[in-house]
């Protein structure tokens, strides 16, 4: 008798297990869906972050000089405050004038790689990922891993009366038979790789 598919995790989408950007290592993010409640925790070299930590600020100014109307154009990023006045000085007729600049807030975020899967909060890169037949297979974290391991292997994946997100949205790549093999070689060298 074939293996039926049954949900079995549905909690996953708080948390995302990431490469560490001290160490290397597999490092937890927790609530990467509101940066002022998420956190970055590396068991193995004790990196601790919190989302607040990043919250920087962009003072822009784009203005005609008063003196002479040449125009003036001030940016400034990574502010850890916002910027109440800034002394600017015409690059034509040297005056200088106290303006109240524009603001923007903005998360300092680790430096993303091109064509990979990071966390929305610190920017790093999901721990669990490759590439698959030229197609980027992802885990969010080991919860999310092992509940694509149970449909992967599951010979029956009928439709159930009640909404199973997760499933729904993998990509075609991942739900065809022809490629069960190889993606469950990928889950449990993941598995194995997150001990």
């Amino acid at each position: 008798m074939q293996k039926r598919y049954k949900q079995q995790y549905s909690s996953y989408y708080n948390t995302a297990l990431v490469v560490c950007p001290n160490c290397g290592e597999n490092a937890l993010v927790k609530n990467v869906n509101d940066y002022k409640l998420a956190s970055l925790e590396c068991r193995h070299c004790g990196l601790k972050k919190n989302g607040n930590e990043l919250v920087v600020y962009k003072a822009f100014i784009k203005l005609h000089c008063p003196a002479c109307a040449h125009p003036i154009r001030y940016e400034q990023g990574r502010l850890k405050e916002k910027s109440k006045s800034i002394m600017i000085q015409c690059d034509e007729c040297d005056a200088s004038f106290q303006v109240q600049p524009k603001t923007e807030k903005y998360l300092d975020s680790y430096t993303t790689e091109a064509g990979l899967i990071h966390d929305p909060v610190f920017g790093c890169p999901y721990y669990f990922q490759e590439d698959f037949k030229g197609k980027l297979f992802w885990a969010r974290n080991t919860e999310h891993l092992l509940e694509m391991e149970n449909y992967i292997s599951s010979g029956l994946r009928t439709r159930l009366p009640y909404r199973m997100y997760m499933v729904e949205r993998l990509p075609t790549f991942i739900k065809e038979a022809k490629n069960r093999e190889g993606i469950l070689k990928i889950l449990q060298k993941w598995k194995n790789s997150s001990k």
